[in-house]
């Protein structure tokens, strides 16, 4: 193609093109192969060099390769095509190898229209207010590089562009709200599952040494909690995840049950009217605890199944989607791939499964592998010989936890028999290790006993009067049945480290569980965590009233705006509220395109011109007004002479505020075009 063809598209076009892909593609190269990083500084060399007129426009040979590479490494990243990150991975791709072939107008409109889309597709990784922020900032340079495209040749001015891009965008703003309010609400597109996250979900499946003491230096947010009322005491917020009951050696893992493992046969209570007969009895206490406790859950995207809730969960969301297991853990059939916000109710004082465990059940949860920890074993039995009771057995172990053991979040690590090393040898732990080895010491006393994990505690935002779990956070604790009290929870923890459950882990250890970059690393500083809080609170309005917006939400709000909703409501609403918006951006478009008002000297010289074209006098085109007046002074006779002196007297007075500045009063206009109309009648 001739060099008259590739320069149909202006610099200033294109500069604005390559900005608003590079701002649309910063952010997803976190999440996506780096080597993506390297072909987009190949691309953008290599445009700004030919821009330049010093290479060549790659050829079919180097195109074909440059094909050949960017798929290799898709399936070396994903070692598949199918699936959200390949599929996002393509997309930049194809992006930038188009950007090699653009050499007229419609190539260049094509990738402004794929850059807006790829500028939605960065709302699959991050939905923050930050996010969004810098969302609309690509919207607006990309909407500069339509805009730039379509500019009189001379008139590509980068200010110009940006000033028309954001009136533009503003104007579109009120409608942009309004159609969020009333359309319905068909699921997000960013609950697409993404299943590189799903690595970064907190506490897994399953609990070995070293696991959670890894998790804890994970800053992130698990979730958000909200209380309809008095914040429970930090030492009771057990946020209560899953429960492991079978035991290799090495790894707790969940144990699936068995419909015949239970009386009922029901393994899960699903959300109905009629709940289930084994649901959580509350505590026969009068103490504030007997009360129970309402909370609202705003839960980051996990890609599992379960829910965070604390024990003893007696009420939640009233939907088919949401369910209570046997363990007393909140469990949804579809797994969590976005933000999901719920409701629970739960009773702080509680007796669970009172009724004498079933001999499968009992089996279970005293099952413990043959050929691991023998000197626990051997120990265990010996201590609860002397113990005599359950009670005192309890007492003895946990006073063992207190008197010899140290919490740190770096445990030495273990061998084949974890229980027997960690107990009688490195004695140095995180929450695992002494749920773990408690709950072997008490399955070998004969004592039932399983792992609950999940979160313990969370930091008070007093901007907002919330409380904020991170993963650091994450906890496991240990459940042991007793006779008459069901399932009571015991944490080991708590015996060695009593600070742990008070405080969150992120007071007592910052720089251990925050990253060098994260303001909760400086906390210590009042005017940092005065700043963090502020800056949280405002990510948690915004998730609350704009993410979380669903079709309930927008019921809601739509009732109590309309007194109802009914198609004929709604339909009225937007035809008025949305004609009222238009109505008034037309009238401002108007105002600011309207001509700007003419100085005084000129509105009266118009007046002055249409008296003299009635007797057929007529100024000619740029004539001054001076040498006007002087033309029909001369043509007039002696005996007229008061025309060429009223002709004269108004010359002066528009000369005299036109060009010397002096201001000449609505009186002296009036009195000299009154006395040339006068004159004029004679003629």
């Amino acid at each position: 193609m001739s060099a008259t063809g590739r320069q149909l598209l202006p610099r200033n076009s294109l500069l604005w093109l390559i900005s608003a892909q590079g701002l649309a593609i910063a952010p997803m190269l976190l999440e996506l192969p780096y080597w993506l990083i390297g072909l987009w500084g190949l691309v953008l060399i290599w445009r700004l060099q030919e821009f330049r007129g010093r290479w060549a426009m790659p050829g079919k040979l180097i195109k074909t390769a440059m094909v050949a590479v960017c798929v290799s490494g898709l399936f070396l990243s994903f070692g598949r095509l199918l699936g959200l990150e390949p599929m996002v991975t393509m997309l930049i791709c194809a992006l930038l190898l188009k950007q090699l072939e653009m050499q007229r107008r419609q190539d260049a409109l094509l990738l402004v229209y794929l850059t807006f889309f790829l500028i939605g597709v960065q709302f699959l990784f991050s939905q923050t207010l930050l996010a969004s922020v810098y969302g609309a900032v690509c919207v607006w340079i990309a909407l500069c590089s339509l805009l730039s495209m379509h500019q009189p040749s001379g008139h590509e001015r980068p200010w110009r562009s940006l000033r028309l891009a954001g009136r533009l965008s503003l104007h579109t703003v009120p409608l942009m709200i309004l159609l969020f309010l009333v359309m319905p609400r068909f699921g997000s597109l960013w609950s697409v599952p993404n299943p590189t996250q799903s690595a970064k979900t907190g506490v897994s499946d399953s609990m070995s040494p070293g696991d959670f003491s890894r998790l804890s230096r994970s800053g992130g947010v698990a979730f958000r909690v909200t209380f309809d009322g008095e914040r429970p005491p930090q030492h009771l917020l057990y946020w209560r995840g899953l429960v492991f009951s079978e035991f290799d050696g090495r790894r707790w893992t969940q144990r699936k049950g068995r419909e015949w493992d239970y009386r009922d046969g029901s393994l899960v209570d699903w959300y109905s009217d009629a709940p289930s007969d084994w649901r959580i009895q509350s505590g026969s206490g009068n103490s504030e605890l007997s009360k129970p406790v309402t909370y609202s859950i705003i839960m980051e995207a996990s890609h599992q199944r379960w829910l965070y809730g604390l024990m003893a969960p007696v009420a939640f969301e009233q939907d088919p989607l949401y369910g209570l297991t046997r363990n007393f853990t909140l469990l949804r059939r579809q797994p969590v791939h976005q933000r999901l916000q719920y409701e629970v109710t739960s009773q702080l004082e509680y007796q669970a499964s009172t009724e004498p465990l079933t001999s499968r059940q009992r089996a279970r949860e005293l099952a413990l592998p043959d050929g691991f920890n023998p000197e626990t074993l051997q120990k265990a039995n010996a201590w609860r010989q002397q113990a005599g009771s359950e009670q005192a057995y309890l007492s003895k172990v946990l006073a063992f936890y207190r008197d010899n053991f140290d919490y740190t979040l770096e445990p030495p690590a273990l061998g084949r028999d974890t229980v027997d090393e960690f107990l009688w040898q490195t004695q140095r732990g995180f929450c695992e290790h002494f749920a773990s080895s408690f709950v072997v010491l008490m399955r070998a006393a004969g004592i039932p006993a399983r792992v609950v994990a999940g979160y313990q505690g969370g930091e008070y935002n007093s901007a907002d009067d919330y409380l904020v779990v991170h993963q650091y956070d994450a906890h496991a604790w240990t459940e042991v049945w007793l006779e008459g009290q069901g399932w009571t929870r015991v944490d080991p923890t708590a015996a060695v480290a009593a600070d742990r459950v008070e405080r969150s882990l992120g007071d007592l250890q910052s720089d251990m569980v925050e990253g060098a970059l994260s303001l909760g690393r400086y906390r210590q500083f009042k005017w940092v965590a005065e700043l963090r809080m502020e800056w949280d609170a405002l990510n948690y309005r915004w998730h609350k009233a704009v993410i979380n917006f669903d079709s309930k939400a927008q019921s809601e709000l739509l009732s109590n705006l309309l007194g109802g909703v009914s198609p004929l409501r709604l339909v009225l609403f937007v035809l008025l509220v949305g004609g009222g918006l238009l109505l008034l951006i037309s009238l401002h478009l108007w105002w600011r395109a309207r001509p700007a008002p003419k100085p005084p000297a000129l509105h009266q010289c118009e007046r002055f011109e249409r008296l003299l074209r009635r007797k057929g006098w007529v100024r000619l085109d740029r004539e001054p007004v001076g040498e006007f007046a002087a033309r029909v002074s001369a043509s007039v006779s002696p005996k007229h002479s008061g025309i060429a002196e009223a002709v004269s007297d108004f010359a002066d007075l528009f000369q005299r505020e036109q060009y010397a500045g002096e201001v000449v009063s609505s009186a002296q206009w009036r009195h000299s075009l009154k006395s040339l109309q006068r004159v004029l009648r004679e003629l």
